[in-house]
């Protein structure tokens, strides 16, 4: 049995965080349908990289889903959305705070006709707080949560990450989420509301304000080089103009290292005793770390010894050291990503889910296209071919007009 065989997803979410839930869901054998507004669809079909026109992103996030096109401003639309609601295991939503309530779609409204549902809202600022009603995306929550700012350092100002870490970390914080709303209603036969925030999830990662109110110090942008919390611990450059990661995380490791530079005595030295006395003393250490690096010559190099000596590191990777690495590859973590018929990419790959179950594994499937779901999920609600054909043409006309 999949582990989400027999479940019924129902998706209104556009973009990325809200539909990554719904994938990762389809994936272990969940029914969901994607619901996308007449003649535009998910805002992701226009993200690239695109094929012939098609994008290749939306299908990844929306591989074995089926499409279903409503258009949720029409009473036939909205009623043909509140009758799936009212069998759906889960509700997944990514609107404006307030817009589904406003549409008779709120998890009020469709607690009262399905009290077993489960309803995952996903925003940027979560639907409490003078901020709810503000729009927003990844990018914002980076800014808002205090990750933004202390990533570079005093030179480079603030630094975005270069993926989209808002919304894939709302994403596997929603799935952990619904995953326990699903074990909850196990035991008592409830569903519950879900409120997934991009901002929070982002903040509870980097903010840490003890550093402020307690010992009355100021948080330190270190770059890459460096941590405010361990040392050594951080990013490297080479000689070779690549970077070696380094982290040790206590004395027992820090004093291996010293011994596998050939600098045994700093073992001893009251500068670096602890790991306190060495944050205070990085000015010190650091130059010491740099020699050493200097003889290494490489990346590759540098690797191989602190390697030998068991000590925690990494080359910095590239997205072609990824492809190529054994690790990604022996051990199965990449995924092909199957594209719709008759586009010219075949499949994406990429790093699969980041999470493994022993009693199933995930199956691709591709999402055929738009409103394909549309006869099949309507013929089981009684509409003949013909009323789908003309619903469609409608609303397709409804928001040509607008």
């Amino acid at each position: 049995m999949r582990l989400y065989e027999g479940l019924r997803v129902v998706e209104f979410t556009t973009n990325i965080a809200g539909p990554t839930i719904g994938r990762w869901l389809a994936e272990y054998g969940a029914d969901v349908i994607h619901v996308e507004r007449p003649v535009y669809g998910d805002d992701s079909r226009g993200y690239p990289p695109m094929f012939d026109g098609v994008s290749a992103q939306y299908h990844t996030l929306n591989h074995g889903k089926k499409s279903l096109v409503l258009d949720l401003k029409d009473p036939e639309g909205l009623k043909i959305a509140k009758e799936l609601c009212k069998t759906a295991d889960i509700v997944l939503e990514s609107n404006r705070p307030g817009a589904m309530d406003r549409l008779g779609l709120g998890y009020e409204a469709l607690r009262e006709i399905n009290p077993r549902l489960i309803y995952g809202s996903i925003s940027a600022w979560g639907h409490k707080g003078p901020y709810a009603d503000r729009p927003g995306y990844d990018v914002i929550a980076q800014g808002a949560s205090g990750m933004m700012y202390y990533n570079g350092d005093d030179n480079t100002g603030p630094v975005k990450v270069f993926c989209e870490i808002g919304d894939y970390g709302a994403a596997t914080s929603g799935f952990g989420a619904i995953n326990a709303a699903l074990y909850y209603r196990e035991r008592t036969g409830l569903g519950q509301y879900v409120d997934i925030s991009l901002v929070k999830t982002l903040a509870s990662m980097a903010v840490k304000l003890d550093d402020q109110r307690i010992y009355h110090r100021e948080t330190k942008k270190t770059g890459s080089q460096g941590s405010n919390l361990l040392c050594p611990y951080g990013t490297f450059r080479c000689p070779d103009g690549k970077y070696i990661i380094i982290a040790c995380s206590n004395n027992s490791l820090t004093f291996r290292f010293f011994r596998l530079i050939g600098r045994p005595e700093l073992c001893e030295d009251p500068r670096f005793a602890s790991n306190m006395k060495r944050l205070e003393n990085t000015e010190i250490l650091m130059p010491v770390l740099y020699e050493w690096l200097e003889k290494m010559g490489t990346a590759a190099n540098a690797e191989k010894a602190l390697l030998s000596a068991g000590l925690p590191c990494s080359r910095v990777y590239t997205y072609e050291d990824v492809d190529q690495d054994p690790h990604y590859n022996e051990a199965g973590w990449f995924a092909d990503i199957p594209m719709p018929e008759g586009m010219a990419l075949r499949t994406r790959r990429l790093v699969g889910s980041p999470f493994e179950f022993s009693a199933d594994k995930p199956e691709y499937k591709p999402l055929e296209g738009f409103g394909c779901g549309n006869y099949e999920i309507l013929g089981q609600l009684g509409y003949s071919k013909e009323q789908v054909d003309q619903l469609e043409t409608r609303w397709a006309e409804a928001v040509k007009k607008s």
